[in-house]
């Protein structure tokens, strides 16, 4: 029985509390999956997998949800006053780290496609993010095996739930300083406000990643029923934050590059609103021909804008 959920014993209130989490998780995926669907047509072809691969990610989360959700009635006893473990069956949150297997290279894919990077900077920065996500992920996985241990409930060293914790640490913080460095230094042709919002996408996946060291650490500080409520709240707001709201924060500014390339169901479907008036001018000759892909971000600002300057005649040389 790894998981600390396995050991404690949960009031009436702390049960149903737990289980709603993960009922309000499934369902806020599930009407992200539809929005990312149906969105994604608005979307220019060249930052349209960034919605899909957003849909993906909704669908595999909510299963993982709902998964823990079965788990949850299986592995707990109603008593008349409290839910106790039943024995036979246990909780995992092991269910959570194969869903982030599959999910986080592909929201850091997605940041990638919606920066318009693409080539050989595509495939570096994938590979990379891939790598280091999966250690970041197994790492954890495997620490969280002794969290009995660390918590001082079977009587064995909690070192290695601490080290190996420490180890996806390591990776974490690797990941978000490349993400940081994208963001905030982005290059290439794009709206101001969306090179500025690009910087607020690396702060939102800081803020909502860091809430899983915490979520994990807590098997250890606080291995009371109170304690898996708040564990598995942190684990909620971070799931959802970094997930949907970070999918539909990426989709809107996808939109608007679209709009500013003069892709025409973008503009259409009003993504002139995030444009400044200079930029609407520019985006009004761009849409009077044919919509051609915009080349993309591969080493330098001062390629790119030479390589949008030649293939856009909307685009004043600098």
């Amino acid at each position: 029985m790894p998981n600390i959920e396995n050991y404690v014993e949960f009031s009436a209130w702390q049960y149903d509390l737990i289980r709603h989490l993960f009922t309000l998780t499934v369902a806020v995926f599930a009407a992200g999956f539809v929005y990312f669907i149906l969105s994604a047509r608005n979307i220019a072809p060249r930052y349209r997998a960034a919605s899909f691969l957003s849909a993906v990610v909704m669908v595999s989360a909510a299963y993982e949800i709902f998964s823990l959700w079965l788990a949850l009635q299986d592995s707990f006893t109603y008593t008349g006053s409290n839910w106790v473990p039943a024995g036979d069956d246990v909780f995992s949150n092991g269910y959570r780290y194969a869903n982030w297997s599959i999910d986080v290279p592909m929201l850091l894919t997605q940041l990638l496609i919606a920066l318009g990077i693409a080539g050989k900077a595509f495939w570096s920065n994938w590979a990379k993010f891939t790598i280091a996500g999966l250690l970041m992920i197994w790492t954890g996985y495997i620490g969280q095996y002794f969290e009995p241990q660390a918590a001082g409930i079977e009587e064995a060293s909690g070192l290695p739930f601490w080290i190996w914790g420490a180890v996806s640490t390591v990776f974490f913080v690797f990941i978000v300083y490349q993400v940081m460095m994208l963001t905030h230094k982005t290059q290439g042709d794009m709206p101001s406000r969306a090179r500025k919002e690009f910087g607020y996408i690396g702060i939102l996946l800081l803020v909502s990643w860091t809430l899983y060291p915490f979520a994990y650490g807590l098997a250890a500080w606080w291995p009371t029923g109170e304690g898996v409520v708040l564990r598995q709240g942190l684990y909620t707001v971070a799931d959802i934050v970094s997930k949907l709201v970070y999918g539909v924060w990426l989709t809107r500014l996808a939109f608007m590059r679209s709009a500013y390339d003069g892709f025409e169901p973008a503009i259409a479907a009003g993504g002139q609103a995030g444009l400044t008036r200079e930029e609407i001018a520019r985006e009004e000759i761009a849409r009077h021909a044919p919509y051609r892909r915009q080349p993309a971000t591969t080493i330098s600002g001062t390629q790119a804008t030479a390589s949008a300057t030649a293939a856009d005649p909307a685009v004043p040389p600098k």
